[in-house]
């Protein structure tokens, strides 16, 4: 399964419709916040809300898919900044998805793989936006890609 996520867009709708649409064989599309525009343009996208986000999204979701428990939130949470660590393990999911630093990361912490798509539109660790897609399947290896986006153009 292709599951696109992607965060921190801040306002660049055409950009997130460009992603859906270069992605159309993907199963879903998570937006992890900071979108910065009305629920009805994200409709393309489940998201959370992140700190700049002022639509009626909640602020954590946490969804099955092929056996995976996966969380997404902004990670703007006082919790997950004061001890990242032990918040992502009392969550007990294998997957953790988080935005809100505008960088990139693809990590684990014990049985948990945990990813930051970076942002769309303002990072903070290079020149290129960037987002995030994972293929997960039942009984497999997770795979991931990081796809950079070049602002300039």
């Amino acid at each position: 399964m292709k599951i696109i996520v992607v965060s921190d867009s801040h306002g660049n709708y055409s950009l997130l419709n460009e992603i859906y649409l270069k992605h159309f064989d993907a199963s879903i599309f998570y937006h992890l916040g900071d979108s910065q525009l009305p629920e009805y343009m994200l409709h393309s996208y489940c998201g959370v809300k992140g700190n700049c986000d002022f639509i009626d999204l909640p602020t954590t979701r946490d969804i099955e898919i092929e056996g995976y428990k996966i969380h997404l939130e902004h990670g703007n949470n006082f919790h997950f900044q004061v001890n990242p660590e032990k918040y992502i393990e009392n969550l007990e999911c294998d997957i953790f998805l988080f935005g809100h630093t505008h960088k990139k990361l693809a990590t684990k912490i014990k049985n948990t793989f945990v990813f930051n798509p970076g942002s769309l539109t303002r990072p903070r660790d290079g020149e290129k936006g960037s987002y995030l897609i994972l293929e997960i399947n039942k009984n497999e290896e997770i795979k991931y890609k990081f796809v950079e986006i070049d602002l300039n153009n």
